[in-house]
């Protein structure tokens, strides 16, 4: 429970919540600005507004809520998670009253009727009046707060910065959202609003393209590609690149890629073979049972419908009794019934049931038919009479060894032809300038007639000389061997290894790696170039250069000189540096600039909340429920931090 006159500072960012008091260090609540319904729940939900009077009456709980930490596998709900913002602005107010209530529960304020302490709560820069509006109405009229603030996050991070160091009055501040990113500018330490500027590019739009990116490039893996994983791979392995175009250039070199690219191993059970162990006469009985228990299974089947087809034989027999007997109206009333239309439909009906009814007991007196597995068994070679099957195996075996000997010796000889110094080269060599010299006499000589090679089965020798390594004919009777002795060995040996098993275990594994590497660069690029994912905004770069055009020369330079970085997208490595770029590409020759960066960028705004509510004057920015009752629920008190009230428009 909260003291009276405690002030607690609630940080509502769009894609994570802050909240604590203003005299604490770190915010005693943090949790993903989202809510959802569990499946049975949301089941539940429907069944009661189909009917409203029973679930009433019933006495069954009302669907249950989960927001934030509470909700436990987020993936698993992914497409059923609510957020009161659009973009970073609040639309859905039903969602925020949820998240208010999950928060004054978890900060002890359950069964109260109504907040005794003051708010200070961030808010969207220029954020309409409307929004507004609905919040002051839902902070007061629901909850019942003595007074609220509002402030812009980015300026309270701002304050922040500059507790510890020395007070500026400009500052041009680059503000990294979840939906957006804002350039702005402070001079006197007041905010322009008129000339801030608004990206529509943020955290959610560089997680969504690399989400996007790995979905296009692994679609078979769709199910490992989560959203979860990607926001740890944006969060700890993406970075700015400096020079983007040459670092797409060293990606492209092979030796670079294999260097730096990250594989991620997704989950996989490598499917091992149970009867790897068994011997042949084991795995052939295993098989055998396995026919004979779908045999089994066939048979029951046709014994249940031969049991029907009896019992339908039955039922229609005793109809054709009630026709022979003249009981007309009876067979009538039983025919129709059964919808059968007439009697002919009768008596066809029974002749079909006892055609299949004697073959069915045909078939289960002829003797059973062997199944395609035991005649897949019986076409095995066994071994020869007189030879027990440990030698013939073993001979096998030495087949096999004498067959991949061969294949090594031939692979051998044609890697050494391809060498120039080697004897079977040089002769080859040889004849073929041989040949081509009796071409050139012959054309120097204005012989153009056929000189006849080739007519005598002699001269083809030379073609033989020259490819004796080439010939594959062997080859591939060698091949045929081959796989004949590994099929019988694989089937009789239970310890046979081709060699290929653990080869196809590893090449499974790496089917089922995801490559991360130049999506580390390229997905937050787009900051810098959103045309990459089809906006037609500008970049950052030249959002900060119109920003600066807006103002004279000396403004300019005061504005640069105090460069300040906020958000989480301002944790990139590489973004200082790629902004020190683009800052001296569009500055004056030798003019200055710093860059600054806040020193905790996901909690500096909420520390700099927490700062300005222990500031002496704070009761001052304080809008009271008198002033709310006074000027109208959409008025509130201006400060350095906060947005410039415009009231709206009478009619």
């Amino acid at each position: 429970m909260g003291t009276p006159g405690r002030v607690l500072v609630i940080d509502n960012g769009s894609y994570e919540c802050r909240v604590g008091w203003a005299n604490a260090r770190e915010p005693e609540l943090r949790f993903r600005n989202v809510l959802t319904k569990p499946r049975k729940d949301r089941k539940k939900e429907s069944g009661q507004q189909g009917s409203t009077e029973a679930a009433s009456g019933s006495g069954e709980a009302p669907a249950e809520i989960q927001v934030g930490n509470d909700i436990t596998n987020i993936e698993a709900v992914r497409a059923h998670l609510k957020s009161p913002f659009e973009r970073n602005v609040i639309t859905n107010w039903n969602h925020q009253e949820q998240i208010f209530d999950y928060i004054f529960t978890k900060m002890g304020f359950e069964g109260q009727d109504s907040i005794h302490n003051p708010i200070l709560l961030t808010e969207a820069l220029a954020n309409p009046n409307y929004c507004r509006q609905n919040m002051n109405e839902l902070l007061f009229e629901c909850y019942g707060i003595p007074a609220v603030s509002y402030g812009i996050d980015a300026l309270y991070s701002w304050e922040h910065y500059q507790q510890k160091r020395k007070k500026v009055a400009d500052a041009l501040i680059i503000s990294f959202g979840y939906s957006t990113t804002h350039v702005i500018p402070v001079l006197n330490g007041k905010i322009q609003l008129e000339h801030v500027r608004r990206l529509n590019v943020g955290g959610y739009h560089i997680i969504t393209y690399l989400f996007r990116l790995m979905q296009m490039k692994y679609p078979v893996h769709l199910n490992a590609i989560t959203i979860s994983r990607m926001e740890k791979l944006v969060h700890e392995n993406c970075h700015i690149a400096v020079d983007y175009k040459e670092e797409l250039v060293q990606w492209a070199n092979m030796d670079y890629y294999d260097e730096h690219i990250m594989k991620i191993q997704l989950p996989y059970n490598q499917v091992t073979a149970t009867n790897a162990l068994l011997t042949a006469e084991q795995k052939q009985e295993k098989r055998r049972e396995l026919a004979l228990r779908l045999l089994e299974i066939k048979n029951r089947r046709e014994r249940e419908k031969l049991r029907e087809d009896e019992q339908q034989l039955f039922v229609y027999n005793k109809l054709r009794q009630l026709h022979e007997q003249k009981k007309i109206q009876k067979f009538e009333r039983a025919l129709e019934q059964q919808q059968i239309g007439s009697l002919e439909d009768l008596d066809s009906l029974i002749e079909t049931i006892k055609s299949r009814i004697k073959k069915a007991q045909d078939r289960a007196k002829a003797a059973p038919r062997p199944s395609k597995q035991q005649e897949k068994l019986d076409k095995m070679p066994k071994p020869p009479e007189g030879v027990s099957q440990a030698d013939w195996l073993a001979e096998l075996h030495g087949k096999r060894e004498e067959i991949l000997q061969r294949k090594q010796a031939r692979h051998q000889q044609k890697s050494e032809q391809a060498k120039r110094h080697t004897h079977a080269a040089q002769e080859r060599m040889r004849i073929i300038s041989t040949l081509a010299r009796s071409e050139k006499r012959r054309k120097a000589n204005g012989d153009e007639e056929d000189d006849g090679f080739g007519m005598n089965d002699n001269d083809w020798d030379v073609y033989k000389r020259i490819n004796r390594y080439n010939d594959d004919s062997d080859s591939d009777a060698d091949n045929e061997k081959l796989l004949e002795c590994e099929k019988i060995l694989s089937h009789y040996d239970a310890n046979f290894d081709d060699g290929n098993a653990n080869q196809q275990a590893q090449s499974a594994a790496e089917n089922y790696q995801l490559h991360f590497g130049i999506e580390e660069i390229r997905v937050p690029e787009i900051l810098f170039q959103p045309s990459m994912i089809g906006s037609s905004e500008a970049g950052l770069a030249e959002l900060i250069a119109f920003v600066l055009k807006l103002f004279p020369a000396n403004e300019q330079q005061r504005l640069v000189n105090h460069v300040y970085l906020t958000g989480g997208c301002a944790q990139f490595k590489g973004l200082k540096e790629r902004l020190a770029k683009e800052l001296l590409e569009m500055r004056p020759f030798q003019s200055t600039f710093a860059i600054y960066e806040a020193d905790e960028h996901s909690l500096s705004a909420w520390l700099g909340a927490c700062a300005q509510a222990r500031k002496s004057n704070f009761s001052q920015t304080l809008t009271t429920r008198k002033d709310y009752q006074e000027h109208g629920s959409e008025y509130f008190k201006e400060h350095k931090a906060s947005n410039i009230f415009y009231p709206a428009p009478k009619e």
